[in-house]
């Protein structure tokens, strides 16, 4: 039987937790999945304690199959993905004469016989700084062909925080479905006790990203929260265009105990939230971390066989959200040429230069302050804060650089709404860069995502919060990366995500203007309203050129501008070639340009007399 046609009538009762039962039962620490080939047995006695429990349907021990928490290649991890269905289907094999690799009619102990179906569980790989996203998908799409090859016909996507990276995994499989109907797709995302992913998005927009887009047969969530919780967050979500609803919460929320999550035992009381769940007209239901058979035997209690039909609330009676405001930085501005500056906050609790150079720029036609976010993982003043006091001193707007580096999500969107608060509607978002070598042992690197996730945020502030007058945003553009097609493809992921201007890098030579007018085109192509600021540093001495070229990462300084420079210069002659080399970029680059970002060494912003 097609999990769909059992689905028409009965409402399905999965499994609980692997992970955390596996833990429990066995004392172990190790990573689950390495038992597919290292110990077969306790797999197949787990999944089979869960279908003595009522569970008809079990998940291959999969879960953390991949390449990064395996710490193997892409050899052993098809290895361990082939060895995990093959136990899953072994363990519903031992309570039926029947042999059909998804759906098994059981019969364990004499009771009536019921459908067992296996369901291929594929979670999220851990996010890594600079990991390459084309080759995340392409590791997703290996894992979901291996899958396939052994016999899956369900696939579950499940703890995600966002569908980006399984994008070419459910594609493929939705071409598949074409010619195999039986194959059922599904994504379980996980969120936080407001409904809010990793990524710091509401699952109701991924879910209507997956109905939109016709990529699935199911949808849910599972992890993060318990019963509860997730029972008003389902109600929150419209799932038109889902045809099933799942749920799959933790036991209750953990305790920590020595860095081990810890679930009170409160099987009944799952149970009974369990049964209001269903009662909203959820599909399948099972259990997350915390859970174990014990959990799965109360909640087989309830009548599964009677189908409730869907009452999710949705957002029918939400607000319309009208934008009324645009502050972009550049609003206002007709024919000319945009102009950033960028002023590094202090070191210290010292702001006397900062302030200095920032109130020098009034008497110029500046439209923004741009103030980086820690740059070279070295502590500043921060940026948002520093942001706020230049543009109430100066009436400048106010650009600051936040980074994923050293803040998690919630403390990404804390800064944001506190940002909103106080003025600031201009935001570049960075990846950031990584923390020295010798600070690694008192200070570590956060990155829950890279600067896409970052956007993603904003975006979704801008439409649940900050709708009336959103924040702009924009991103760094590298354009002289080695490859120039990741670098492509990053702005345009970029530009997906709601960016609407990118600053670059100090550009100095002729290959790098070609590189940056080739950018464009490109930019224009996907958004021609996107905005290009091309990066500008008047080198102001032989020494200053000579450190940028040597110890800056991302700049190239030719040696041709390294021979306009002399060791014995005076000061005034020093500058006079930094302001000379600048013209000559700014008149290469004004036919493409659309404006200019300054970064001025030792904040000499009294440079821009002679540049301007």
């Amino acid at each position: 039987m097609k999990i769909e046609n059992y689905l028409k009538n009965k409402t399905l009762l999965a499994d609980g937790a692997f992970g955390t039962y596996f833990a429990q039962k066995y004392g172990s620490g190790a990573l689950p999945e390495n038992a597919n080939i290292t110990d077969p047995n306790k797999v197949i006695d787990i999944h089979s304690d869960y279908i003595k429990a009522g569970a008809n349907l079990i998940r291959t021990n999969t879960f953390a199959c991949n390449t990064l928490n395996l710490g193997e290649d892409m050899n052993k991890l098809s290895e361990c993905i082939i060895a995990g269905c093959r136990l899953a289907f072994m363990a519903s094999s031992l309570f039926s004469n029947v042999s059909d690799s998804n759906a098994v009619s059981s019969n364990p102990d004499g009771e009536e016989k019921r459908q067992i179906f296996v369901a291929g569980d594929i979670g999220p790989i851990p996010f890594v700084p600079g990991q390459d996203d084309e080759k995340i998908s392409d590791e997703y799409l290996f894992m979901v062909k291996t899958m396939y090859d052994s016999g899956i016909k369900i696939f579950l996507f499940e703890t995600f925080a966002g569908i980006d990276n399984i994008q070419k995994s459910l594609n493929w499989l939705k071409a598949k479905k074409e010619d195999e109907p039986d194959l059922f797709v599904w994504v379980q995302l996980c969120s936080n006790q407001h409904g809010y992913t990793n990524e710091g998005i509401h699952v109701r927009n991924i879910i209507k990203e997956l109905s939109s887009k016709k990529l699935v047969d199911a949808a849910g969530l599972n992890c993060g929260i318990g019963p509860a919780s997730m029972r008003n967050i389902l109600d929150e979500i419209d799932f038109t265009g889902i045809r099933y609803v799942s749920a799959f919460p933790n036991a209750s929320f953990p305790q920590g105990m020595l860095s081990r999550p810890i679930f009170s035992g409160n099987e009944k009381y799952f149970a009974s939230k369990m049964e209001e769940i269903l009662t909203l007209g959820a599909d399948i239901v099972g259990g997350c971390c915390g859970t174990n058979p014990k959990y799965t035997e109360e909640v087989a209690r309830i009548d599964l066989a009677t189908k409730k039909p869907h009452a999710f609330k949705g957002e029918a009676d939400a607000e319309i959200k009208v934008r009324e405001k645009n502050s972009a930085f550049w609003e206002g501005s007709t024919d000319k040429k945009l102009i950033a500056i960028e002023l590094a906050p202090p070191f210290g609790a010292d702001d006397k230069k900062l302030m200095d150079s920032a109130n020098a720029l009034t008497k110029y036609n500046v439209d923004a302050i741009t103030l980086p976010d820690s740059p070279s993982g070295r502590t500043r003043a921060d940026s948002i804060l520093a942001g706020l006091k230049v543009s109430t001193e100066t009436g400048i707007s106010a650009i600051p650089h936040i980074c994923c580096r050293d803040r998690n999500v919630i403390s990404l969107r804390s800064g944001l709404l506190g940002a909103y608060m106080n003025g600031i509607r201009n935001i570049l978002a960075i990846t950031g860069d990584p923390v020295p070598t010798l600070m690694r042992q008192e200070a570590r690197s956060v990155f829950n995502f890279d600067s896409v996730g970052l956007m993603k945020v904003i975006a979704e502030l801008n439409r649940e919060e900050f709708y009336k007058d959103p924040i702009t945003y924009g991103g760094a553009l590298s354009y002289n990366r080695p490859n120039t097609e990741v670098e492509l493809s990053r702005m345009i992921k970029k530009i997906e995500a709601g960016a609407s201007f990118f600053l670059t890098q100090p550009v100095f030579s002729d290959s790098d203007i070609e590189k940056l007018a080739f950018f464009k085109e490109k930019m224009k192509e996907v958004d021609p309203d996107v905005k290009l600021f091309c990066g500008l540093m008047p080198l102001v001495s032989y020494k200053n050129a000579q450190f940028i070229q040597n110890e800056m990462s991302g700049i190239n300084v030719p040696e041709e501008v390294i021979q306009r420079y002399k060791p014995d210069m005076s000061r005034e002659e020093g500058e006079m070639v930094g302001v000379s080399v600048v013209r000559d970029v700014i008149a290469k680059t004004s036919d493409f340009s659309d404006g200019y970002y300054f970064s001025i060494p030792f904040n000499r912003v009294y440079l821009l007399d002679k540049i301007l």
